[in-house]
């Protein structure tokens, strides 16, 4: 053995032993004296990159194929190190050269899979994993990758499959059960979920990803408890880790645990700033900062890019609309488009429907259906083939009707499963996405200074953007206040908001409300005991008797609607406005007072009472919705005169006028449409 040699497997000793920085010392040293061999540039390379100074590693591999230029090696390092530093297409040559030398390179293929797999070109990227499994059948992170691919496309089945190759190559590889139970929890199969993340949770205690899913998983199966556990769990590993921040925020107002909102600043300032993608919609309720929701959904939007740029431009004879979501069913946005479906124009349009969603074929589902001139089940289906069927069926409008709410399917639009893409009721926000071409909105949810917030051009529909459907059914079950013990002179005010909408600065107005206005209480709807217990403990803090406060459970609709004549004026939330728990109220009969604010949820309800003629009940500022509430609490006549009001109004305004929205709603459908097809222009719609 020479001398170069044995001070070369000296080298490669210091190396494996991760003492890099003697590593490179020792090989600088060997350079210096004029050592030519392009091993000891690239030990030097591996161990500088090593500590991640990759751009003195890229020079000492260029260095190495200087003297060695038929090592596939020293490519394949080189292109490691130019992902480090993001310099994918360098990357992708340096890799296909290594390829080129050695045919059966399954770690130059799996790089050229990441390479892919990073720009978006999923089948490319599939097709290189799979020629790395090919050659090494027991490369478990080609398996582990391909359900990641799968996982994007939305085809979870595949995913499923590849994540549990993976995993029975590695029983140890904990990334994979992480992603398993993260598919199961899309699936709806919590249970698999949750025995999947332990498994990777048992693996390493310390894996915050994992840690984070199961506190998904638990909320899922409404363990709030045990779900806000887990999401401390992960932040005491990792304080900063947003996605467990955001989801512990989420549940605190959930539960109505307000104990920390102090740090709500700090929290959202963290998240604000981290670019990891983040679901933007659990965020809505606790700030109300339009720019900020731009941005945010601008940084989980970078995840979809744009993969059909093809313009499909069909000659129907009737306009065809395709309704995507996994909400057919008795869901709140669900049941005010009913009317939508059942009164749109079967001489210019023709509607279809395509159901992502999971076990939701309920009684309001059945009767949905029927309206359809088609409709598809197409949860089995990845997002490609899902728009593929709407290309095949001609859709020449697709309606988003989740945008970044909860299961939602995005990645389907962006392979453009129609001419036009509309983002449209179900998530009240923008999407930050270039594809998406319009959002259905009116001057007061989006008035003119907030447009810059947005990245859709804006349909501004003459009324309210918010659907109603006159028809819907109130029962014919009477209920009275000593049912919900309560003295029958006491006046009621009520807030059907979901609980995450609530937060102190609401919560301080209605206890003061009631101290206020002598023997009244406050109706809230909450039917798991934590939450309870919380908005309790709150009212006490306040010098208000908890038992002034009577909790309501959720039951049937048709129930809902009549127990709220037990009620007398319906108190909005601020960030997040009363959507549908808004109209409920006023098709009920109870007047509704809400508070104005910048962004689009906390202007919806603003925009509701506006179409329905009472704008009176719209204030601007906290003092104003608080004395506002007071004065018609203390006087009975004009509380009468307003339930006479909403009583007229329910019949004679805008609001619950189905059959004139549908045909605004329409007409500007036709407007945007033609804009498209045959100017090629997309541009605000104002009617």
């Amino acid at each position: 053995m020479s001398e170069l040699e044995k001070k070369i497997i000296n080298l490669i000793n210091i190396y494996n032993s991760r003492d890099y920085k003697s590593c490179i010392s020792k090989a600088n040293f060997l350079i210096n004296q004029g050592t030519k061999a392009g091993v000891v540039y690239n030990i030097l390379g591996a161990a500088l990159s090593a500590i991640n100074l990759h751009q003195d590693a890229i020079k000492a591999y260029n260095n190495a194929i200087n003297f060695e230029p038929k090592n596939e090696e020293f490519y394949r390092n080189l292109g490691k190190s130019l992902i480090n530093i993001k310099k994918n297409k360098e990357a992708l040559i340096a890799f296909e050269k290594s390829v080129k030398l050695k045919s059966k390179n399954d770690d130059a293929l799996f790089n050229i899979g990441l390479i892919h797999l990073k720009n978006n070109n999923y089948n490319e990227s599939i097709k290189y994993f799979h020629l790395a499994i090919e050659t090494n059948k027991n490369f478990y992170k080609a398996y582990y990758n391909l359900g990641i691919v799968y996982s994007l496309m939305g085809d979870f089945q595949l995913a499923t499959k590849y994540y549990l190759d993976s995993i029975h190559i590695n029983k140890e590889y904990y990334k994979a059960f992480n992603n398993l139970g993260s598919i199961y929890i899309n699936l709806k199969q919590i249970h698999k979920a949750i025995e999947a993340l332990n498994k990777a949770i048992g693996i390493n205690p310390n894996y915050v990803e994992a840690i984070t899913n199961l506190g998904v998983a638990y909320m899922e199966i409404k363990n709030f408890k045990m779900a806000l556990n887990y999401f401390n769990k992960a932040l005491k590993i990792k304080p900063n880790f947003s996605q467990a921040l955001v989801q512990k925020l989420f549940i605190l107002r959930k539960l109505s645990d307000w104990s920390e909102d102090s740090n709500l600043s700090k929290s959202l300032n963290i998240i604000n700033q981290d670019q990891t993608l983040i679901t933007p919609w659990q965020l809505l309720s606790l700030e109300d900062n339009p720019e900020n929701e731009l941005l945010r959904a601008m940084r989980y939007g970078s995840q979809f890019k744009l993969k059909n740029k093809k313009k499909l431009i069909h000659n129907n004879s009737k306009i065809r609309i395709g309704y995507f979501t996994p909400d057919f069913f008795n869901h709140a946005g669900m049941m005010n488009m009913e009317g939508l479906f059942k009164y749109y124009d079967k001489d210019k349009f023709e509607i279809i429907g395509f159901d992502y969603g999971y076990n939701n074929k309920d009684e309001t589902h059945k009767r949905i259906k029927k309206y359809f001139d088609k409709f598809y089940y197409v949860s089995d289906l990845d997002d490609k083939k899902i728009a593929n069927l709407s290309q095949q069926n001609c859709v020449d409008i697709a309606i988003h009707r989740n945008g970044y709410s909860q299961n939602s399917r995005t990645n389907i639009f962006s392979y453009q499963p129609a001419l036009l893409q509309i983002n449209f009721l179900g998530y009240p926000g923008t999407t930050g996405l270039s594809f998406i071409d319009y959002i259905v909105a009116d001057e007061i949810v989006i008035p003119k200074k907030n447009e810059v917030f947005f990245s859709e051009r804006i349909i501004y529909l003459p009324n309210s953007y918010y659907p109603t459907y006159a028809e819907r059914k109130i029962s014919n079950k009477n209920y009275n206040k000593q049912m919900f013990d309560i003295d029958n002179n006491a006046f009621v005010f009520c807030s059907f908001n979901n609980n995450y909408k609530i937060s102190s600065k609401e919560f301080n107005i209605w206890m003061r409300l009631l101290k206020r206005t002598k023997g009244s209480c406050l109706l809230l709807l909450a039917n798991d005991e934590l939450t309870k217990n919380n908005l309790q403990k709150e009212a006490i803090k306040r010098k208000v008797e908890p038992n002034r406060i009577k909790f309501l459970n959720f039951t049937k609709i048709e129930d809902h609607l009549a127990r709220h004549s037990i009620a007398d004026l319906y108190l909005d939330t601020f960030n997040y406005n009363g959507h549908t728990s808004a109209v409920d109220a006023l098709f009920s009969g109870v007047p509704v007072v809400t508070m104005q604010g910048n962004s689009f949820t906390a202007r919806v309800c603003s925009s509701i009472l506006n179409s329905f003629d009472m704008n009176n009940l719209v204030t601007n500022s906290e003092d104003e919705y608080e004395n506002l509430a007071f004065e018609i609490s203390q006087d009975g006549e004009l509380l009468q005169k307003l339930k006479k009001q909403v009583m007229h109004n329910k019949i004679h305004s805008n609001l619950f006028d189905t059959k004139k929205y549908v045909m605004q709603l329409e007409k500007a459908f036709l407007l945007a449409y033609d804009n498209k097809k045959n100017k090629n222009i997309v541009e605000n719609i104002y009617l």
